[in-house]
């Protein structure tokens, strides 16, 4: 495992202000991921920075896809987060209080789960970072199994109307507006929400972030001495 130096400048970066520094950078997504909420642990200061390890649900009984052959947690590495793609299910959840006890003794930093979780005391007893889009009272068996791991996954806002069908020809439960996670990808996750940085991407994500978060600074010092917004913008931002 690479050492987290690499990062370490990610770590005076909000979520936010990388989504900025990746929009400045051409990357329009801001690399969000959208609609994902901490449940766990219950600390607002938790912050988790990794690469990507992909995970990618299928609908339960589809013979079709193939299985992996170790489970999805026993082939994480340690440092990493791994992301669960399950954009089908909207009452089941993919991630209980076992696999956060499993992936925690691994060194895995936390999940961010692309459907839901379960056991949120057991995740917030052991501290284990988890973020997901809902949480339930179901399990994993007889609705989700697992298929691919460390394949590119798409992480989009998941449709609150209609769920149909995944297997049924055109059918869609995604409503766009996500980011593609690549294997690999520096996944940053704290209170607002979750962004994926393409490895190559890093250095030039930190230089741009600090000089926003430099402007927001002054920009900020403005509007506490009672300066105007909008002078105060025109000042440091131009606009």
């Amino acid at each position: 495992m690479r050492s987290e130096v690499r990062y370490g400048g990610l770590e005076e970066l909000t979520t936010c202000e990388i989504s900025d520094a990746l929009i400045k950078l051409g990357i329009m997504t801001g690399g969000h991921i959208p609609d994902m909420n901490m449940y766990s642990p219950l600390d607002e200061s938790t912050k988790v920075i990794g690469p990507a390890f992909t995970v990618k649900m299928v609908v339960w009984d589809d013979k079709d896809p193939p299985k992996p052959e170790d489970h999805f947690v026993d082939a994480s590495p340690p440092g990493s987060i791994i992301i669960i793609s399950a954009p089908f299910i909207r009452r089941a959840a993919c991630w209980g209080g076992l696999m956060s006890t499993a992936a925690k003794a691994r060194g895995v930093k936390g999940v961010i789960v692309q459907g839901g979780c379960r056991d949120l005391n057991e995740h917030r007893q052991i501290g284990f970072p988890v973020f997901a889009h809902y949480h339930s009272t179901l399990g994993q068996k007889t609705f989700v199994r697992p298929s691919q791991l460390n394949v590119p996954i798409r992480m989009d806002m998941i449709q609150q109307s209609s769920y149909p069908d995944p297997r049924a020809e055109g059918s869609s439960s995604i409503d766009g507006g996500g980011t593609v996670v690549e294997p690999g990808d520096i996944i940053v996750a704290d209170l607002d929400g979750c962004v994926a940085i393409p490895r190559a991407s890093v250095t030039d994500v930190v230089r741009v972030g600090m000089e926003l978060k430099g402007v927001d600074e002054r920009v900020r010092e403005d509007l506490e001495s009672g300066i105007a917004v909008k002078e105060t913008m025109a000042k440091w931002r131009g606009s």
